[in-house]
């Protein structure tokens, strides 16, 4: 017997599982997310909690985005709270070091000071990139649901289709193939989007590079813009729980009707079930009952890599002069953009009362063999690091503590750490947790950004997270989760949102 009923439940870690609950709670259904916390957003590292992941945020005023923040009222408080980065992306090469904005005239300074030779053909091929991303900018803010589900969804993404350049169109050239822009582009494409660097397709990197020059927003961490959504499910009555972890699909007179649960083996009805996770963890809790559809979806999408973080605490004197709050480093442009060849630093924000605290990512892709080995990810550590010194000489002496939630390795405490006692002797080691995927896909791909459909095969199920929309990166989980929700509840009436937010502005 139900233990208790909920118009949907939403299951699993994953940020569109996270934007959709919260949709549907203020489209007035009841609604029940679990399994949110299975990986948590921080881990301690000695004396400090660090975060797993930074605060980013997709440009506010991207369509995706936007009908998001309006229709939960985020529009004003991602105003006050998420600082906009300037500059928004900076390139660094063993030779050369190239800052982007979103001004057209300072991007053509830097790159006729960094390139006197090549810039008048770097110029039109970056022009070429934010005209094929723009094309894409009517699909990902209409009401379709992408990947699409029918005829007239797919009859509309073909029109898209026809408008792109061919998919083996090289939008890079004239470059030569090791070129550093051309380097750089790909290695931003890799670390920005949800598919490995052996997947990435060109119009992946467009829409990589023009989302990253028009600037990303950031809060303090991925637990800050976590938080902004769970608070949001709160003040519709959606309810949370914490520490729940699925055993068994519960079902009916034919129908799926339920999850049973763990710690109290009890069984949670449902009228749907959003599963934001893999679509192997679902295959696996289906098991048997499983349909065709999603055991082709979960054979066809799987990890290619991982990402590996390094996270780090600094005083503000351990960033070099003019470093922005993103960069993308690219040690060898031959070589391919895996481990401490071409990684990224993201700079937070420190705490309003810790303003000596500022936390820095460093994030790089490994590949999903070599991820297996927590001795080799130890390497992996210690190649970052000697790059890290290369571009960031003086952080050393500025350091607070660096860890990993990933390779098992202890905290390691810096000059700058606090409490003397903490310094003696060697720190335990961080219980290592699961890396997020790079995907590789087998299957058809829309305009070869999409993965996963949302149908599962299974009636009232669907599958909202990184695998829908992997191309897109972070901004392919405000898309999916649109569309998902838009499948079950239609969003509320334009005019009433817009009539709540005039309000707000005007108080």
């Amino acid at each position: 017997m139900d233990t208790n009923y909920f118009d949907v439940v939403v299951y699993g870690s994953e940020l569109a599982g996270l934007i959709a609950a919260s949709l549907l709670g203020r489209r007035g259904l009841r609604v029940l997310l679990c399994g949110h916390d299975s990986v948590a957003a921080t881990f301690p590292a000695g004396p400090y909690t660090l975060a797993r992941e930074p605060g980013t945020l997709p440009p506010p005023d991207s369509e995706p985005v936007a009908r998001v923040l309006r229709e939960l009222g985020h529009a004003q408080i991602i105003r006050r709270r998420a600082q906009q980065a300037q500059p928004s992306l900076q390139f660094v090469f063993p030779q050369h070091r190239v800052e982007f904005s979103p001004t057209l005239e300072a991007v053509v300074a830097e790159l006729t000071r960094e390139f006197p030779d090549d810039h008048a053909t770097i110029e039109p091929l970056l022009g070429r990139l934010r005209a094929t991303s723009a094309i894409l900018d009517p699909l990902l803010g209409s009401d379709m649901t992408l990947p699409p589900q029918g005829f007239w969804e797919r009859r509309d993404v073909s029109r898209v289709q026809a408008q792109l350049p061919p998919a083996d169109t090289d939008l890079m050239a004239p470059l030569s193939p090791y070129h550093p822009i051309r380097a750089g582009i790909a290695a931003l494409g890799a670390l920005a989007s949800g598919f490995s660097p052996a997947d990435l397709g060109s119009l992946v990197q467009a829409r990589a590079y023009d989302v990253a020059r028009r600037g990303f927003h950031r809060l303090a961490s991925e637990a800050d813009l976590r938080a902004l959504f769970l608070d949001k499910l709160g003040t519709f009555s959606g309810e949370i729980r914490e520490q729940v972890v699925p055993t068994e699909l519960v079902w009916r007179r034919g129908n799926l009707s339920g999850l049973r649960v763990r710690p109290r083996n009890e069984t949670i009805g449902f009228g749907r079930l959003i599963w934001a996770s893999s679509a192997a963890s679902l295959l696996a809790l289906a098991s048997g009952d499983a349909p065709r559809r999603l055991r082709e979806i979960a054979s066809s999408i799987r990890p290619a890599c991982f990402r590996y973080t390094l996270c780090l605490l600094l005083r503000p004197e351990g960033l070099p002069e003019g470093m922005g709050p993103r960069v993308v480093a690219v040690k060898d442009p031959a070589k391919p953009n895996l481990e401490e060849n071409a990684f990224s630093i993201t700079v937070g924000l420190p705490p309003p009362r810790q303003p000596s605290q500022i936390p820095v990512w460093v994030e790089c892709l490994v590949s999903a063999s070599a991820s297996e080995s927590l001795g080799y990810l130890a390497v992996v550590r210690a190649r970052l690091r000697e790059e890290l010194a290369r571009i960031m000489p003086f952080h050393d002496r500025h350091l607070h503590v660096i860890a990993s939630p990933h390779d098992g390795l202890p905290p390691e405490l810096g000059p700058a750490a606090r409490g003397e006692a903490t310094q003696r002797g060697r720190l335990p080691g961080i219980p290592p947790t699961a890396m997020t995927p790079a995907l590789s896909c087998d299957a058809e791909r829309m305009l070869g950004l999409g993965g996963a459909s949302h149908s599962t095969g299974l009636k009232n199920v669907y599958l909202a997270s990184g695998e829908n929309l992997p191309g897109l990166g972070r901004e392919g989980h405000f898309v999916s989760a649109w569309g998902v929700a838009r499948q079950i509840a239609e969003p509320a009436h334009p005019k009433s949102s817009r009539k709540r937010e005039i309000l707000i502005e005007e108080i």
